[in-house]
């Protein structure tokens, strides 16, 4: 089959399409013909070599996380799938495989395609949209009527958390750039911040939960924004949230949360309800662009330029 190949740790230009050898599926897992993948964050800095003292000295082969495709096998022990199905999904980010004509994926970090997306539709929900449920809802504990600051609204996180803090009821306070505040009114931003005008920090105690989605503030700058028991939550987690969050929330009733996809919280459960929301027209994927995956370098090139609005979708081999 072929595949988007990783040569070497560098810039997008060591990123070729080359032949490799089909995955073989185990008994709990489905063979996916992928029609569609996206790109986040992690598969470029995986790819420029940012992580690897975090993750070892060879790039990851195939990158790629977020998936659609059509069920092509299925292993003997899967029950929730049948050859032809639609379905979407995540594979663990730092292992990848999604830029490839084919992959396996285990039944339990897979859903049936929302019916109401297509298929590129669906590739550019799971990462960041799970990202911004986990965060809000796992992490931060979202109740009706809360009032949450979600700090870069119009990327892919962002605009996710938009919209489901709103399905809950709350008022959103959304940060970005002047030439995005239409798009963040569209998704339902209740207050805009433009943030090269206008201070984000400047109100002090109105928050019940930061959701720093592009993770350019810090717990300490941020706390003083938010109410007695709110809770910062960042999307790139570093030393204050592996190691001083333990100690900080013991002894400050503000909490410092981080969300970090996971294989143990790639929950098929929370996909369900995302496909619910989506279904519902709760939840709409914004899409900046649709790259065909020979284009796979000039997509990590946009993707990389940190301006992209929502998210950047790779179409599948032909």
């Amino acid at each position: 089959m072929r595949a988007v190949v990783t040569t070497k740790f560098g810039p997008p230009e060591v990123l070729e399409i080359q032949e490799v050898e089909k995955p073989k599926i185990k008994d709990n897992e489905i063979l996916v013909r992928v029609y569609a993948s996206s790109i986040n964050p992690v598969d470029w800095k995986l790819r420029s070599g940012y992580m690897k003292i975090l993750l070892g000295f060879k790039p990851t082969k195939i990158l790629g996380a977020d998936y659609s495709g059509i069920v092509t096998e299925v292993g003997r022990k899967v029950s929730d799938f049948k050859v032809g199905d639609a379905v979407f999904g995540l594979l663990h980010a730092y292992k990848g495989g999604a830029y490839a004509e084919f992959l396996k994926a285990k039944e339990k970090y897979t859903c049936l395609k929302p019916k109401n997306l297509n298929f590129e539709e669906a590739a550019s929900i799971p990462l960041a949209t799970l990202t911004s449920y986990q965060a809000l809802v796992h992490e931060g504990k979202i109740k009706h009527g809360n009032h949450v600051m979600v700090n870069g609204c119009t990327g892919g996180v962002g605009i996710a958390g938009v919209q489901i803090a709103k399905a809950f009821g709350c008022i959103v306070t959304g940060v970005c750039s002047t030439k995005n505040l239409e798009i963040a009114k569209k998704v339902g931003v209740d207050h805009v911040i433009d943030y090269t005008k206008n201070g984000i920090l400047k109100d002090k105690n109105t928050f019940d939960i930061f959701l720093d989605a592009v993770a350019n503030q810090s717990f300490f700058r941020a706390k003083e924004t938010l109410k007695p028991n709110g809770t910062y939550i960042t999307t790139l987690p570093g030393f204050h949230a592996f190691v001083l969050a333990p100690f900080i929330n013991i002894i400050n009733s503000k909490k410092l949360r981080k969300v970090l996809i996971a294989p143990s919280k790639m929950r098929t459960k929370d996909l369900k309800v995302l496909k619910e929301l989506i279904e519902n027209g709760k939840l709409k994927p914004v899409i900046e662009k649709v790259y065909p995956i020979e284009q796979i370098r000039e997509a990590h090139t946009r993707s990389e330029t940190g301006r992209v609005v929502g998210k950047v979708v790779i179409r599948g081999f032909p």
